[in-house]
């Protein structure tokens, strides 16, 4: 049954979680298995592992903890009879929808009750159903994983009720990934072919949606407005939120702007579009079949280490960092020695916010310096627009129509300091 009203799902930002950009950065490399191109510590081993080489010239793996520690948004999923409500990561790099259960061992579940994580007991919702012989697993970059048994349960997003969704539940995490600052598993967005689950990977929340019908015929979409704690005086309030199955009309109108679609190539499985180009202070510099991905589960902005450079060399005092892997912003810099930076969508270039330049304080040993808000996307053959960017846009996911859509934001009131 289609939806009658869009709901905002709003999105959480757990204040815990507070920024840092060498663990949003590593965990970038463990979730999609990147390898760094310019001069770092970091390295991957003959197993592909990520490890970090010391000053004594011993290595050490670098945890899968930073990731899940990086993903501070989440929004809420209720799942199961009676209903139970969960705080999700709504990803679009990923395609598994999993939860804490009540198999994993008494030790972990200790520590998650100890958080304040909701646990997933099967037993106790009439609806749930084992799928017997299936397995799921994730594994990441540092040998660490995820994984259990699969079943299925109704689960309700907003006003939106899908019957019968693949769960996969937990009976086992790795120790670095127990700690997840308020998030009680994943939903992913990304298109099937990404799911792990075996024998048969399984539907995504949203090819489930379309199926049943439960979101409009021709709007086979979700859409993700994802606001910033610099943005809490603005007119909205700096909030963030998803809609499934239609646009929110009232934020486009907002903008001025109509929407600029292109098609997206679901090869890879990711929502992955063609950015061609990028323009600093208005001088655009064509890079010829480049593309880019939109990330929901990802804080920083990935390019190639050509368009870093050029960036980074327009910005007085950036540095480019090897104890820190990453490109480096003074403290205290004023905004008008900020470049306007662009990336494009299809033939439309959608404008980064200067505030959005500047990530957060540095942890490298080079004082009074800010981590840069994008960064190297190394061995990747294409770029990823994390927060960074889609703070700055209105992001259209149209499965129906295999398209990505975006609408560049106004922000009236932008603030520096991080």
């Amino acid at each position: 049954m289609a939806l009658s009203q869009l709901i905002r799902i709003p999105i959480t930002r757990h204040a815990a979680a507070a920024p840092n950009g060498t663990k949003a950065l590593m965990g970038l490399m463990h979730k999609y298995g990147m390898t760094p191109t310019m001069e770092t510590r970091f390295e991957r081993d003959h197993n592909r592992t990520l490890v970090v080489r010391r000053d004594d010239n011993t290595v050490e793996p670098v945890p899968a903890m930073d990731w899940v520690n990086d993903l501070f948004y989440t929004s809420e999923c209720t799942i199961g009879t009676p209903g139970l409500k969960f705080n999700l990561i709504f990803d679009t790099g990923s395609a598994d929808l999993w939860t804490w259960s009540t198999r994993l061992p008494e030790s972990i579940l200790a520590e998650g009750r100890q958080a304040g994580t909701t646990i997933f007991d099967p037993a106790q919702s009439s609806t749930y159903k084992e799928l017997d012989g299936y397995k799921w697993r994730i594994r990441y970059g540092d040998q660490s994983a995820a994984g259990g048994t699969v079943g299925t349960d109704n689960i309700q997003i907003g006003n939106i009720m899908v019957k019968n969704q693949t769960i996969q539940l937990a009976d086992r995490i790795s120790e670095s990934l127990v700690h997840s600052q308020g998030a009680h598993g994943l939903l992913g967005l990304a298109f099937g072919s990404l799911n792990t689950v075996t024998p048969l990977a399984a539907k995504t929340p949203l090819e489930n949606m379309i199926t049943q019908k439960d979101i409009p015929v021709g709007q086979s979409l979700f859409t993700a407005y994802i606001g910033s704690y610099k943005d809490v005086n603005d007119a909205d309030k700096g909030q963030s939120f998803f809609t499934f199955g239609g646009i929110d009309w009232e934020v486009v109108k907002s903008t001025g702007q109509e929407i600029t679609y292109v098609p997206v190539d679901t090869y890879r499985g990711f929502w992955q579009f063609n950015s061609p180009s990028f323009a600093i202070n208005g001088h655009v510099i064509r890079t010829a079949d480049n593309t880019a991905i939109a990330d929901t589960g990802t804080t920083l902005m990935l390019v190639s280490d050509d368009a870093c450079r050029a960036i980074y060399n327009t910005i007085p005092g950036a540095i480019y960092s090897k104890d820190a892997s990453a490109w480096l912003i003074p403290n205290g810099i004023p905004l008008e020695q900020l470049p306007f930076v662009s990336f494009a969508l299809g033939d439309k270039q959608m404008v980064i916010e200067k505030e959005h330049l500047l990530y957060a304080p540095s942890d490298s040993p080079i004082p009074g310096m800010t981590f840069g808000g994008i960064q190297s996307r190394g061995s990747l053959p294409f770029d990823i627009w994390g927060d960074t960017m889609l703070k700055c846009i209105y992001a259209i996911f149209d499965a129906g129509n295999m398209q990505f859509g975006a609408v560049q934001r106004v922000d009236l009131t932008q603030t520096t300091p991080v």
